[in-house]
């Protein structure tokens, strides 16, 4: 019995090679989900704050503060500000007042199909959120982006 258990256990070699493969695949593993938190970090510099647009804060109450690209690509999540309660009461409700991202090199639109926090009750210096569907991945992360709020633009926001 004993001589068959001692033919059963795998040679020095063996365990070697196993513990060689089993290491490398880790190292691949390791190496992978690195690459793909980078693939995935944001292309603006570490300083970047997003520009202001006094008009868009003047006329709807709203200072944009940031911009990404969210959930493996499938969302745009933008975030506001509130300055103005009043003025920003209605904001996102109707088309007028209703945030376009539009990327600057391809002229592409997303408009439609929004999720929001805004439930009417706005309170100056709160922060909330639009996520817009980014339907065929037309943000990217580093792409130039405008918000345009009516007739107003803020130009060259960069998407994280």
């Amino acid at each position: 019995m004993i001589e068959t258990l001692a033919a059963r256990r795998p040679s020095r070699s063996t365990l070697l090679a196993i513990l060689a493969s089993a290491s490398l695949v880790l190292i691949v593993v390791a190496a992978t989900l690195v690459l793909r938190a980078q693939a995935n970090a944001p292309q603006a510099p570490g300083n970047y704050a997003l520009p202001t647009s006094g008009e868009i804060e003047e006329r709807f109450g709203v200072r944009f503060t940031f911009l990404a690209v969210v959930a493996d690509g499938g969302f745009i999540d933008l975030r506001y500000r509130i300055v103005d309660a009043g003025k920003a009461r209605n904001f996102g409700h109707y088309t007028e007042t209703s945030p376009m991202l539009i990327v600057e090199d391809t002229g592409k639109v997303i408009d439609v199909t929004r999720m929001g926090l805004h439930n009417h009750r706005v309170e100056p210096g709160r922060i909330y959120y639009v996520l817009f569907r980014n339907t065929a991945n037309t943000i990217q992360r580093g792409d130039r982006i405008t918000i345009q709020v009516g007739d107003e633009r803020l130009e060259g926001i960069i998407a994280q």
